[in-house]
């Protein structure tokens, strides 16, 4: 009897510890158990926001956005977007995600749990665009010697993308090296443009979000003409053929004939005129004599012209005679050296075969082929302003006053290796160029 009686207390004690045991589960409230935390993601991706909690019960989880629009209730989505999807990879996650993003969906968005009061945790959603170019930026253009030309390249992306500028020579130049151009910007001015800054100017945008973008502009200057002869004298036996040469450099193309005795030439059994197609603006207007006479003997003129202006370059051919000689001793025949004379005007365009004495220092008095340029002699080279920086070209200088005879054999190499140079290539070529 009495074993009954503690037998029924024993239980009685057992059933009220469970049930002050349920009571305690139950009164546990449900908690976020992920930090806080910023999410970004590149536009056009999948935005993953997190949500995980503990003990839930019966609690209700949602999903707001920034302007407290109701996103999610339970495992149902509230809002018309298909773009947004509730996950649950576990029981305890209410992940809400959201795909295809776009800038516009930037902002917070807060996972909240019905209890009283609400509990929430907010998440920043941070969007980032790479970089797009616009189509207001510049497109292929012509300007004139001496104009001021402004190239656009405007850009959208998010952080705000950086713009760098690039310039290469036209395709048919023979150097195709790209160099750095201006400073960074959506717009670069070229000042008092030249014929020599010309080309495909290259802009690139870049916010650390790939890919970088780029645009190509390809900017042409018109310029007057500008004649370069090979040689200013030239000897020549009677029945000989000879051809003579010039090269006539021009935007837009010029017209370009040869002269002599100030009377145009044409075809005929006597001249064989051919035009050639060199690189850049440049052409090759060749003269040939199949066979010469001493009427041929005398002055031929190159001249070039074209809307902007014109030039003309003059040459003397003239009889050679071989040397007598008055004793029957062996002697070496000597052909004569012929050396350029600069003309002042063009020197620094025209002249192929240099004579030490004639290297004289740059004077920024004189009018050249290029005007308006803010030239300035700078060591060995010839500086003009292009872009706004600084633009070199090589160009023959010397800075020594007095010239001495006594200077060193690698000095007169020096200046044979740099005159073979120039008569490579005629005129300056861009591969020169050096922007700082």
């Amino acid at each position: 009897m009495e074993f009954s009686i503690i037998l029924r207390l024993t239980a009685l004690n057992a059933l009220c510890f469970l049930g002050i045991l349920s009571k305690d589960i139950m009164a546990l409230e449900p908690s976020f158990d992920v930090p806080i935390v910023n999410i970004t993601v590149v536009a056009g991706k999948t935005a993953v926001l997190p949500c995980s909690i503990d003990s839930l019960g019966d609690f209700k989880v949602v999903w707001t956005d920034q302007f407290s629009t109701l996103l999610t209730l339970g495992e149902k989505r509230i809002i018309d977007d298909e773009r947004m999807v509730l996950d649950r990879p576990h029981t305890k996650d209410w992940n809400l995600l959201l795909h295809d993003v776009k800038y516009d969906d930037r902002g917070r968005y807060t996972c909240q749990i019905n209890t009283m009061p609400i509990k929430t945790k907010t998440i920043e959603l941070i969007v980032l665009v790479p970089p797009t170019i616009l189509d207001t930026s510049s497109n292929d253009l012509t300007a004139k010697e001496g104009d001021t030309v402004t190239l656009t390249c405007n850009v959208s992306g998010v952080p705000k993308p950086t713009v760098q500028w690039f310039r290469k020579p036209h395709a048919d130049s023979r150097d195709q090296h790209k160099e750095r151009v201006g400073i960074n910007g959506e717009t670069l001015i070229i000042h008092n443009i030249t014929r020599y800054c010309d080309g495909i100017y290259e802009c690139v945008a870049f916010n650390d979000v790939p890919p970088a973008v780029n645009r190509v502009i390809s900017v042409m200057v018109e310029f007057p003409p500008e004649v370069w002869l090979v040689n200013q004298k030239l000897g020549q036996y009677v029945g000989k053929e000879t051809i003579l040469e010039c090269k006539v450099t021009a935007f837009p193309q010029a017209v370009s004939i040869w002269k002599f005795q100030n009377q145009d030439l044409f075809n005929s059994f006597k001249h064989r005129i051919d035009v050639y197609q060199d690189r850049g603006h440049m052409l090759t207007l060749s003269l040939r004599l199949p066979n010469v006479t001493r009427e041929d003997f005398g002055q031929y003129s190159c001249y070039a012209s074209n809307s902007f202006g014109m030039d003309e370059e003059t040459m003397i051919l003239y009889e050679y005679f071989p040397p007598t000689t008055l004793t029957p001793a062996v002697t070496a025949t000597a052909i004569p050296r012929h050396t350029t004379t600069i003309n002042k005007r063009n020197r620094l365009f025209k002249s192929t075969i240099y004579n030490e004495n004639e290297l004289i220092p740059y004077n920024r008095t004189l009018n050249g082929h290029n005007p308006g340029n803010d030239s300035y002699s700078d060591g060995q080279q010839l500086e003009i302003r292009c872009s706004g920086a600084i633009v070199r070209i090589c160009a023959p200088y010397s800075g020594r006053q007095g010239y001495s005879t006594g200077q060193t054999n690698s000095h007169h190499v020096g200046l044979l290796i740099f005159s073979s140079i120039l008569s490579s290539i005629y005129l300056f070529d861009i591969s020169c160029f050096m922007m700082l």
